[in-house]
């Protein structure tokens, strides 16, 4: 029987990494750590697999002769799984082109918790469901200033412990990161919920439009149960938080994260209740670029290596708590909710959908209740990492694991995370 090469490539693979598992339970291998020997084995130099993946890039687009610049940049603390480069690609007779290289950088510790996806579901999102959605927006004739806009994919690898993602370079046409130590504005806000709700909207036309293929992406898209590899996170960050709030507001902090490390209750909170909507699960301002034109914000993602299925308020809490101030929730916390639903029913229209129908307001609200938990929980979760100090943040490296985001607090993290725990105590919640 002959066996197709890609056939063989997957066979090969899956005994590679039954190989792996068993170097793994070995605590040591002639003296040197196992998984350190293991990265040693299988992870190529971050350059070395940029410079190969340019190759492919300059044939497919017709860039002979063609010269590569390379130059390494950093996301000042926002990025923890990939080393980040500018890219410049240039050849006779043709416009230089800038590019954007994400090159994984994930060792061995991290990718044992269960499951580790984020390069696949990345690939996907571009490979895959954006192609879907920009089908649905021109057979629905959505005007472009309703379309949802995403960097251009230009290549991407699977390969194991070389994935690498090539787009386009947003920050050469003008857009940069908002500084993640800074609370958001209401103008950064307001586009950036609305670029939400146009995501979010997307994923219920494309249910609506062919229920079976959107069941066929979604089984790829889900992550599956994370709760166990982050257990010991979980304890770590909770414990910090409980440690640096207020005398007063201590125990009720307590009863909920004592709730919260009950696995059916965290998994609950990032759930789906009326319908499955797919979600961003790290929309935050990190994740988004921006510019000025003509003095109008315009927003666009940068990062979909955790899409899965989910609650929509979910990203909504996420964004809000994990990026905002107490002056900016006194202020724009209910206006955000109120502008995303609206922005949320306009999409809809304009993708031929009913809100009434698919997404109610009584929906929303009856989903509003049970979800706003999360931006406690969020922000428990990766306040630490978002405040801390550049100098202080985790080092992107392939002995990176979980627990080394429980890092110590610092002052901008205790207001904040003090000032979270005031709203959730005023609106009742806890």
């Amino acid at each position: 029987m002959q066996v197709s090469s890609s056939t063989s490539l997957k066979i090969g693979r899956r005994w590679f990494v039954q190989g792996i598992n068993y170097l793994r339970v070995r605590n040591n291998i002639h003296g040197v750590s196992c998984n350190r020997f293991i990265n040693k084995l299988t992870m190529a130099k971050p350059e070395e697999t940029l410079n190969n993946t340019m190759v492919k890039v300059a044939k497919k687009l017709g860039y002979e002769n063609s010269q590569v610049a390379i130059k390494p940049t950093t996301s000042n603390g926002a990025n923890y799984t990939s080393v980040l480069y500018n890219v410049t690609l240039q050849a006779p007779g043709k416009e230089d082109l800038h590019l954007f290289a994400k090159v994984a950088l994930v060792g061995q510790k991290m990718r044992a918790a269960d499951p580790f996806k984020i390069f696949d579901t990345e690939n996907l999102f571009y490979t895959t469901l954006i192609n879907i959605y920009e089908q649905l927006e021109k057979k629905n004739n959505v005007p472009e200033e309703g379309r949802l806009v995403t960097p251009k994919f230009y290549e991407g690898s699977l390969e194991y412990m070389k994935e690498i993602m090539i787009l386009e370079d947003l920050s050469a046409k003008g857009f940069s990161t908002f500084d993640r130590l800074q609370s958001i504005t209401w103008e950064f806000a307001a586009k950036s919920l609305e670029n939400l709700a146009k995501f979010h909207a997307l994923s219920i036309a494309f249910a609506e439009d062919d229920p079976q293929e959107f069941k066929n992406v979604v089984s790829k898209l889900k992550q599956g149960e994370s709760f166990d590899s982050l257990q010991n996170y979980i304890k770590n960050v909770t414990t910090t938080a409980l440690k640096v709030v207020k005398d007063e507001n201590r125990d009720r902090l307590a009863k909920f994260t004592d709730e919260l490390q009950k696995k059916e209750v965290f998994e609950n909170f990032f759930q789906e209740h009326r319908r499955p909507f797919i979600t961003h699960r790290d929309y935050r301002q990190s994740n988004l670029m921006y510019r000025m034109v003509d003095g109008k914000t315009e927003v666009v993602a940068i990062d979909y290596q955790t899409v899965q299925t989910g609650n929509p308020i979910a990203d909504v809490m996420y964004f809000i708590f994990n990026g905002s101030d107490k002056k900016f929730r006194e202020q724009y916390f209910y206006k955000s909710i109120e502008h995303y639903y609206e922005e949320l029913c306009k999409a809809f229209k304009r993708l031929g959908l009913k809100p009434e129908q698919v997404y109610s307001r009584e929906d929303f609200d009856y989903e509003l209740k049970k979800i706003m938990p999360v931006g406690l929980v969020s922000s428990i979760f990766c306040l630490l990492v978002i405040t801390a100090d550049k100098e202080n943040v985790p080092k992107v490296s392939e002995d990176l694991v979980f627990d080394d985001f429980a890092i110590d607090p610092n002052d901008l993290y205790i207001e904040r995370i003090n000032d979270i725990v005031d709203d959730f105590i005023k609106m009742g919640i806890i």
